[in-house]
This record gives C-alpha cells, sequence and structure tokens, in this order.
C-alpha cells in the first residue's frame, strides 16, 4: 500500500510540471507572435519599438503621433484664460489649402518645456507646436491641425492681441494670467474690423471670433497640415498714411489752430487718402476742396489774393492739404467765432465743411447771427440731434458721425505714432 500511494504522489508530481512547461511554451508562442505583429504595426505606422527590461517599450519618431494623444496633452497643460461659455466648444470649418501659405514659415519648432513629450517616455524628437511670426503687414499664428480646436486657436490668439511683452512661441502656451492693467505689446498696431484699438479682454475675444471665421485657412506643406491665422497690423494701413503726411499737417494744424486727429478723419471720409479723388460736385484732392468755393475763401481771407486755385493746384497733396486746413481754420475761428461750446463748434465746422456754412446754420435760424445766438442757447446733445437727423442733406447727416467717429481713433493712433 505505501508503495503505491508514492506512485500516486509521483504520477501526480509529473502531471502538474507537464501542464506548467505546457502553458509556459504557450505563453512564449503567444509572447513571441505578439511581438511580431507588434514590430510590424509600429514599423507601418513610423515608430520604433525598444526592449527594455520588464517589457516592451515604444519611442515616437516624432511625426505620427495621434491626434488624441496629442490634444489630450495640450488640454492638461492649458487653462482656459476666459470663462469657458465665452470660448467655442464646436469645431469650426476651415477652408483647405494643398500649397505652401505665403506666412507658412517651413520649419518646425525647436523643443522647449512646453513641447509635447514622445509616448512611453523614451526618445527626443519634437512634435510641431505652434509658431507666431512678425511680418510688416501681418501677425501670424501657425497652429498644427492635431492642437487647433477652437477654443486652443481663440486662446492662442487672445494671448497674442493682449500679452504686454512681446509674444514668442513658448507664450502661446503659457498658463500664465495676462496682466490687463498693462496696455499689450501690439496695442494700437492691430485694430479690430471696425478699426478700434484692442485693449481689453471682451474686445480680444470678440475680434478672436472675427479672424477665426474671415482670417483663418487650413495649409499642407511637407510638415504636415497647419491652421495659419492672419492679424493684419495696421502699420501698412492707417499708420502710413499717417507717416507720409504727418509733418505737413503738424505744420499747418499749428498754424491755423485746427487739430490733427481731426484733419486726418477729414482725409479719410473726403478722399480716403486718395491725392487725385475728383467728387462729383468736382471737389478735389485729399481734402476735396472746391476751386469756386472753399479755394477762393482761402484766396482771399488767408492768402490775400483774387481768384481761385487752379486743378493743378488742388491735386498737388501739400497745397491741398495747407487750403483744406486752412479753411477749417476759417470755419471754426472766423465764421463761427461767437459760437461758445467747444463741442458745438466742432459739430458745426465739420457739417458746414461738408455741406457749406450757411445751409448749415439755417437749421437754427433765418440768419448766421441768430443761428449762434441760438446754438449758444442748446446743449451739445440738442446741436448734435438736429445736424444728424434734420438736415436736408443726407450726405451732411452720415458725414457727421463719420468724421467723429473717424477722429476718435486717430486720436489713437497719433498717440502711438508720436
Amino acid at each position: 500500500m505505501k508503495s503505491k500511494a508514492v506512485s500516486l504522489t509521483l504520477l501526480l508530481s509529473l502531471s502538474f510540471m507537464l501542464m506548467l512547461t505546457a502553458s509556459y511554451l504557450s505563453n512564449v508562442q503567444s509572447w513571441l507572435v505578439l511581438n511580431q505583429t507588434s514590430s510590424q504595426s509600429y514599423e507601418n505606422q513610423g515608430v520604433i519599438p525598444v526592449g527594455f527590461a520588464g517589457g516592451i517599450g515604444v519611442m515616437n519618431s516624432g511625426l505620427s503621433q495621434d491626434r488624441a494623444v496629442v490634444e489630450q496633452n495640450y488640454t492638461e497643460s492649458t487653462e482656459l484664460l476666459e470663462p469657458s461659455h465665452l470660448l467655442p466648444q464646436e469645431a469650426d470649418s476651415f477652408s483647405t489649402v494643398d500649397v505652401v501659405s505665403p506666412y507658412r514659415s517651413n520649419r518646425l519648432n525647436h523643443v522647449s518645456e512646453h513641447s509635447i513629450k514622445p509616448i512611453g517616455g523614451g526618445g527626443n524628437s519634437p512634435v510641431p507646436t505652434p509658431s507666431f511670426i512678425e511680418y510688416s503687414d501681418a501677425l501670424v499664428l501657425e497652429v498644427p491641425k492635431a492642437l487647433a480646436t477652437p477654443a486652443n486657436l481663440k486662446r492662442m490668439v487672445y494671448r497674442v492681441l493682449l500679452n504686454s511683452s512681446r509674444i514668442s512661441n513658448k507664450d502661446l502656451l503659457s498658463t500664465t494670467a495676462i496682466q490687463t492693467r498693462h496696455k499689450p505689446w501690439f496695442y494700437k498696431q492691430v485694430v479690430n474690423q471696425m478699426g478700434q484699438p484692442i485693449r481689453y479682454p471682451a474686445g480680444a475675444l470678440a475680434y478672436a471670433d472675427y479672424l477665426l471665421q474671415h482670417h483663418s485657412q487650413e495649409v499642407k506643406d511637407d510638415e504636415g497640415a497647419f491652421i495659419v491665422i492672419q492679424i493684419p497690423r495696421v502699420k501698412h494701413q492707417l499708420l502710413t498714411n499717417i507717416e507720409r503726411y504727418k509733418p505737413w499737417v503738424d505744420e499747418y494744424s499749428r498754424q491755423f489752430k485746427v487739430p490733427k486727429d481731426l484733419v486726418f478723419a477729414i482725409i479719410e471720409v473726403e478722399s480716403a487718402f486718395n491725392p487725385h479723388a475728383v467728387s462729383k460736385s468736382n471737389a478735389l484732392g485729399l481734402m476735396q476742396l472746391k476751386a469756386s468755393t472753399a479755394g477762393r475763401d482761402v484766396y482771399q481771407y488767408v492768402d490775400g489774393r483774387s481768384g481761385q486755385p487752379e486743378p493743378e493746384e488742388l491735386f498737388d497733396a501739400q497745397t491741398n492739404l495747407r487750403m483744406g486746413i486752412a479753411y477749417m481754420g476759417l470755419l471754426k475761428h472766423d465764421y463761427l467765432l461767437g459760437v461758445r461750446n467747444p463741442d458745438i463748434k466742432e459739430m458745426l465746422s465739420i457739417s458746414s465743411y461738408n455741406a457749406g456754412i450757411s445751409r448749415t446754420l439755417k437749421l437754427f435760424a433765418d440768419t448766421p447771427e441768430e443761428a449762434i445766438l441760438r446754438v449758444n442757447q442748446l446743449h451739445p446733445k440738442r446741436v448734435y440731434r438736429t445736424l444728424r437727423y434734420e438736415h436736408a442733406s443726407s450726405e451732411a447727416r452720415q458725414y457727421l458721425d463719420k468724421v467723429l467717429k473717424a477722429k476718435k481713433r486717430y486720436s489713437e493712433l497719433l498717440d502711438l505714432n508720436a
């Protein structure tokens, strides 16, 4: 009996050892098959398998990282700068351009502490990250498609518009709060679609929405797909016009005591800075002067000469500016001398420049003397409403608002250009 018991125990032991051996061989075979399949898969995806103790790790080659992983890493490293309900929640549609954009830099950015890290902890190859480029006529954001969610794009534009120091690629991914008590670095160099400088968060967020809708596109090149956002710079628009004519405007504004911002506003509204402009009523040049009215008045009351200017004179930019500013000086300091309130005097001057002094004053009384007495009894708002809504000329009604709005804009731009 004892011999039979030993034999049974030995038999059970051998059976158990055979089972372990079979299980081990099965696991080894499965591991080999899995290893071979994974290696082929990694090779097809441009990813290199790397062995290390305890298992198999994966090092990304740097150009084929999964979009979901990239977005997750970026989302985890950033926070919304504004309340989340102000940022878009759904993807915008972008037009796709299969050629290199004129603003694409055609380069990968250097790896920074904010760069997306490779999967698995090994490898140092960079993944394309957002970049910011300054051009003379535009500020350009280049954002890899993998990062180009509406919220991320809006956040980056927001930082460009409000950052108080010169922006860098690193700043685009920064989570540091922007101190809005400091003026933005690009203040007055960037204006919104209505020509207004951007100073505070609400304006920056609103303009970001506009830019994403009207100034963004998808481009593809050797580095992949990017969303390119172009932020127009005012340097080659309004500021160029200011720089071109400012020496003459400075001189004649001082001579005839007319504010410079008002002069530039009139030039913009009258001719859009075209020195060869001609109106239907034959007003000529930058400040749209009529030789037989404003030109004759300047000849007689400023220059002390008879006659009227020839068209060649009014098409000369410097001469046109001198005569136009001189005529505005006549309106303010001679024809409207008796008007006490400076705001009322300016509004009457603006309307008179467009529609004539007689037609403007007749809105208040039959004679110029009675009209001036009348406006001195009125509040500036009442005078504004009369000029804005009761003038017989629809052009004159709109002209006052156009010039006042442009004057405010040039007042801010002249501060930048000083």
